[in-house]
């Protein structure tokens, strides 16, 4: 029997990964803003990785990995094999 994992925001069933035990469901990503409640964007700089966050909104950078999802602190980077990922920061889940 396979693992299983949940998104650590709302708890939704996700694809396990030890490397990413926080990471969060696409419905919870497509939810960040900034601190200051500004929606975000998050994606690689060019094909050979990278990344880039900006704000939704005016394209404008956002020169931070921090973002809030549903009033919860997370981080945004680069996944090991190209994408991005967002993990809840806190080490507790939902």
């Amino acid at each position: 029997m396979g693992e299983t994992q949940d998104c650590a925001i709302c708890g939704a069933e996700v694809d396990p990964s030890a490397r990413y035990p926080r990471y969060l469901c696409e419905e919870c990503a497509a939810r960040a803003t900034a601190p200051d409640g500004r929606p975000l964007r998050f994606s690689n700089a060019d094909l050979s990785g990278g990344y880039r966050a900006e704000y939704a909104d005016t394209g404008e950078p956002y020169c931070s990995h921090n973002c809030m999802i549903d009033g919860v602190a997370c981080r945004a980077d680069e996944a090991r094999f190209g994408g991005i990922v967002i993990q809840r920061v806190d080490a507790q889940r939902r």
